[in-house]
């Protein structure tokens, strides 16, 4: 029996400390995908949504098939705000979702807040060079 006890235990002692190790790892993935696009020389687009905004699911579908149109010369990287807390506020992000446009220096260039077409978002990224 005290076995037992000492290995279950043991088991809690691991999960708090493996738990946030994965949350960590999860959140480097995420700001690795963004630095990697941003010092990629491509212009890169970030946005910034959630599962339970509509808007967001919309934005999406956009964002699906423009990622298909400009592999390969454009970095298109959606983040979960509920599940990036970090990365959300390291961009400041107020509303969702959000476009946050970088041209090929990685610089920002600028922002959109709310549901934007498929045409425009390419014709901001074919102006930044994505053609």
């Amino acid at each position: 029996m005290k076995s037992a006890r000492l290995q279950r235990a043991g088991r809690m002692l691991l999960a708090w400390l493996f738990v946030p190790l994965l949350v960590t790892a999860a959140w480097a993935n995420d700001a690795a995908r963004v630095r990697s696009a941003l010092t990629s020389g491509q212009p890169a687009l970030v946005e910034f949504g959630a599962e339970t905004c509509s808007q967001c699911r919309r934005m999406k579908v956009v964002l699906d098939g423009i990622e298909r149109r400009y592999r390969g010369r454009a970095h298109i990287v959606q983040i979960n705000v509920n599940k990036e807390r970090a990365l959300t506020r390291e961009f400041r992000i107020m509303a969702i979702p959000t476009l946050v446009f970088f041209d090929a220096t990685g610089k920002e260039v600028g922002r959109h807040y709310g549901f934007l077409d498929e045409v425009s978002v390419a014709r901001r990224l074919h102006e930044l060079g994505a053609r």
